[in-house]
């Protein structure tokens, strides 16, 4: 117990050394680039001021300009005045001609030349070799990275088999049980059927494969637990502790027909509810027998909402890990008085193996949660998109997912996975990235390469993830990147698919991503009002956008709106 320990212990450590490489990584990429920018604008300035240098000696030698003017630029550039002082002065006497004081000023003039190529020279020096150490620091943070991530892997492999080889041992022989002939006989097997209950739950759980997805491994484990304890309803919460937050997992309804009123995403203050008294009294079970007269006592929103699913028990048990509470587990029944001492003990037994399950499953969430944060910071620096935009896109993406009424985990999925829609921009040359104009046909042929770049991108780390990530997973992290510049039609880049030949997150994620760029301001382009852009989107349904994305869009947007104008930039 205490190595287990000692193991979770190092994968949270390993987890917070990724996080601090991750942003050291994106500080120095970020340092680095500023100061290229701040080398680019002061080379740039410089540059500026000798154009107009050159451009008044030009005015001054045709004669549209007086001699004089040229005084201060020959002190701004260092050049030595009192030769042309001199001639100045001879001249307004008469005692020298023009070209005298013309070919000092040729000099002067060759002198700035001279003085804007080595300027030019030493701009290069500078830009190639923080470009140099730009590329050498990236490589190195990367290695750390990758070498961080790998021991986690490591960890999570050690502790799996640990947890399979405890299973495994614990083996218990079914009791038969005989025919009671006497009330104590009666009693035994009572005893003997609850021995036999508990083992066949073991028996049934330790060789389930393990989820790297709570939605996964609430509705693996959820309908077993439904029928085994006569309830209707599983579900997950678990605990913020950072911000002191109760936060709602995706349910298990065992009836197709009821629609689930407290959705995953729902939130309330941990210590304002009757969850976070457990916590503090350490009480470990709970049971709930009417929830109607418990509204009526404590009015609240979450029993509301349960009730309105048409649930009226309750048992709850708190979710540890080493001792330490990270959740909740709940089982609710459509009939009043459905739960007993004895099943709110048998239901805490079954949680040790279920604790260690959804704490896993955790673990890959967050750990893939930092990949894909730190991907699309990197993106942040280096495009003009901002952040804002990001969430957007992500926020637009899973209202559709949902009006479309896609499977939790995919809504999910797309909601984490579409801010890296545009990692592969990491690849493609500053120069066309930050072009405040609109791109020539070539730099377009180059900009459309980001697809593929971003693809290969999430490739090499599929390769890296494969045994702690679904390949389901995967492939709808990959299919967002490769599929979010198709066209229903097929019009779009890079294969040209059409139709249910592009993924449905894919296309999704397309208009949501086109929908957010019309109505943000660009460089080189305004914003265009929020009604227009719905009317465009409108008008491309069956084009460039599924038409049952679009009619999911639409009737969601109201709370486009909503994001819309809580994150305009």
């Amino acid at each position: 117990m205490m190595m287990h320990l000692r193991k979770m212990r190092s994968i949270r450590r390993c987890l917070k050394i990724t996080t601090v490489i991750a942003t050291v990584l994106i500080l120095y990429i970020f340092s680095i680039l500023g100061f290229i920018v701040r080398e680019i604008e002061t080379f740039e300035s410089i540059y500026t001021e000798l154009r107009s240098c050159f451009s008044l000696v030009n005015e001054v030698i045709a004669g549209r300009q007086s001699l004089d003017k040229l005084l201060p630029m020959m002190e701004r550039f260092g050049y030595d005045p009192t030769r042309y002082l001199e001639l100045l002065k001879a001249f307004e006497k008469s005692s020298i001609p023009r070209e005298d004081v013309i070919v000092e000023i040729r000099n002067f003039a060759n002198s700035l030349r001279k003085y804007e190529l080595e300027k030019l020279r030493l701009h290069n020096v500078t830009v190639k070799s923080a470009y140099v150490f730009l590329i050498i620091g990236s490589i190195i943070i990367l290695l750390l990275l990758a070498i961080s991530t790998n021991r986690v892997k490591k960890y999570i492999v050690k502790i799996l088999g640990k947890v399979k080889e405890i299973s495994d041992n614990i083996y218990i022989s079914t009791i038969p049980v005989g025919k009671p002939e006497f009330l104590e006989d009666f009693y035994v097997n009572q005893s003997i059927e609850s021995i036999n209950l508990v083992q066949s739950i073991y028996d049934a759980f330790k060789h389930a494969p393990i989820n790297t997805s709570i939605e996964d491994f609430i509705f693996t484990v959820g309908p077993y637990l439904c029928s085994l304890f006569n309830s209707q309803r599983f579900s997950v919460a678990l605990i913020d502790w950072e911000t002191e937050q109760v936060i709602a997992e995706v349910a298990y309804i065992s009836k197709p027909e009821v629609k689930p009123r407290l959705i995953a995403g729902f939130t309330e203050k941990l210590y304002e509810t009757s969850l976070g008294e457990m916590i503090k009294s350490s009480q470990m079970t709970r049971i709930i027998n009417n929830l109607s007269e418990r509204y009526e006592k404590t009015r609240s929103l979450s029993t509301k909402l349960i009730l309105d699913e048409g649930f009226r028990s309750n048992l709850t048990v708190v979710a540890t890990i080493n001792s330490r509470p990270f959740g909740f587990f709940f089982l609710s029944s459509e009939r009043e008085n459905n739960y007993t001492e004895q099943d709110a003990k048998l239901f805490s037994s079954i949680l040790n193996i279920l604790s260690y399950r959804l704490f896993y499953s955790l673990t890959i969430q967050r750990l893939l949660s930092h990949f894909g944060n730190s991907l699309v910071n990197l993106v942040e620096f280096k495009d003009n998109e901002t952040g804002n935009h990001i969430k957007r896109v992500s926020l637009y993406a899973k209202l559709v997912a949902e009006e479309l009424a896609l499977h939790p985990k995919l809504i999910r999925e797309i909601y984490e996975f579409s801010p890296l829609h545009d990692i592969g921009k990491v690849g493609i040359p500053d120069s066309i990235l930050l072009k405040p104009g609109k791109l020539d046909p070539e730099e377009w042929e180059i900009m459309k390469t980001h697809v593929e770049k971003g693809v290969r991108i999430i490739e090499e780390f599929q390769q890296n993830a494969r045994n702690i990530m679904e390949p389901k997973s995967l492939e709808t992290m990959k299919n967002i990147i490769a599929d979010h510049h198709e066209h229903w039609d097929g019009r779009g880049y890079p294969k040209g698919k059409k139709g249910e030949e592009i993924s449905i997150e894919g296309r999704i994620v397309a208009l949501a991503d086109v929908f957010d760029a019309l109505t943000t301001k660009r460089p080189y382009k305004e914003a265009i009002p929020f009604d227009e852009a719905v009317k465009i989107i409108q008008e491309e349904s069956g084009s460039h956008f599924d038409p049952h994305v679009v009619e999911a869009f639409v009737k969601r947007i109201r709370d486009v709106k909503n994001i819309y104008e809580a994150l305009k930039d």
